[in-house]
């Protein structure tokens, strides 16, 4: 019975260890936007989503804009550059 604990013990031990020695890398990588579009996701304080405190978006230009508080309730936008003619 205290060989098996030890072994127990052990594996445990390597679990933990192993969790704490890996790499820390970022929990999710921004994509990059579609041909013709603009997009990216924009971060807000509260779930009602009328406090925006940071963002991390991608202009027609391919021109990446990264500010403020990139966490809390996000939400993603897209939207066509559109090439269409310009008003006069």
């Amino acid at each position: 019975m205290t060989s098996m604990l030890r072994r127990l013990a052990l594996v445990s031990a390597v679990g933990v260890g192993t969790l704490l020695l890996a790499p820390v890398t970022p929990a999710s990588a921004y994509s990059a936007c579609a041909a013709g579009t603009m997009c990216g996701w924009l971060y807000y304080s509260d779930a009602a989503r009328t406090h925006q405190q940071g963002g991390h978006t991608t202009n027609c230009q391919g021109v990446v804009l990264d500010w403020g508080i990139k966490s809390g309730y996000s939400t993603y936008i897209s939207q066509s550059c559109g090439d269409g003619p310009n008003p006069v």
